[in-house]
């Protein structure tokens, strides 16, 4: 995760520095050492995390409710009924725990009392898309290079297609195994004045059909690179996943 550079000064090894060889590795001298530099050390750290800790990938909480204010996009937004949670089998739409080699598995848990349907709050996680969309859709032209931008910012991958279909129609191919939730927002809309306002900003008349695939793993014929071909019956290792379609 990518941090605002800070340079800490090592305020307390400055002062023992400093300190005639009478004083050294006196106890007690040391303990005024710190009390005196105790309030520099303190507004250090905060000027740190003023920098650190307020950004949309290390905010959390109310910090990050008012970078979403400062965007135009609150926390309370969306329907229950598209986060996909975790739940046993045998209970309508719920999903399976989680995989930590695979991040496209498993469901949000729900605490007790929360809604199932209607505006719920997002977690700090779902939140951080939804800013970062409202922060390109704020900014956007809605060029092939924007949409590409959008996908990389949004959702933190490299490697990503743009494939024209012709008559005002495209599929964006993003570069990474979706969760249930990151695949429900690609269509996810809200209403805008009586208009449906899409998560992903798109040209007025234009239809985007959404997609992703493994970029270590995928299949693609001969020339397309880092591509692997056909599987075989008798020998599961070979061969790629063929890309996904949302």
């Amino acid at each position: 995760m990518a941090l605002n550079e800070f340079d800490t000064v090592p305020y307390l090894e400055e002062a023992r520095n400093r300190v005639t060889y009478a004083f050294t590795d006196k106890h007690i001298f040391d303990k005024y050492l710190q009390l005196l530099i105790l309030g520099q050390v303190e507004i250090q750290e905060a000027l740190k995390q003023v920098m650190q800790l307020r950004s949309i990938d290390t905010a959390e909480g109310e910090q990050l409710n008012v970078i979403g204010r400062i965007v135009g996009q609150e926390r309370e937004l969306i329907d229950a009924e598209m986060l996909e949670y975790f739940g046993f089998d045998g209970y309508p739409e719920s999903q399976s725990y989680g995989d930590l080699e695979n991040t496209s598995v498993g469901g949000f848990y729900y605490s007790l009392g929360t809604p199932l349907t209607g505006s719920v709050l997002l977690n700090d996680e779902q939140y951080r898309l939804f800013i970062k969309a409202k922060i390109l859709k704020n900014t956007t032209f809605a060029t092939p290079e924007d949409f590409l931008g959008f996908v990389k910012f949004v959702f933190g991958t490299e490697i990503n297609n743009v494939l024209a279909e012709g008559d005002a129609e495209f599929t964006i191919l993003i570069g990474k195994e979706l969760n249930s939730f990151e695949r429900a927002l690609l269509t996810y809309k809200t209403k805008y004045k009586d208009f449906d306002a899409p998560f992903v900003p798109k040209p007025v008349g234009v239809k985007i059909n959404y997609g992703y695939f493994p970029t270590d793993n995928y299949f693609a014929y001969q020339g397309a690179p880092g591509a692997k071909g056909y599987g075989d019956v008798f020998d599961t290792s070979v061969g790629g996943k063929y890309a996904g379609l949302i």
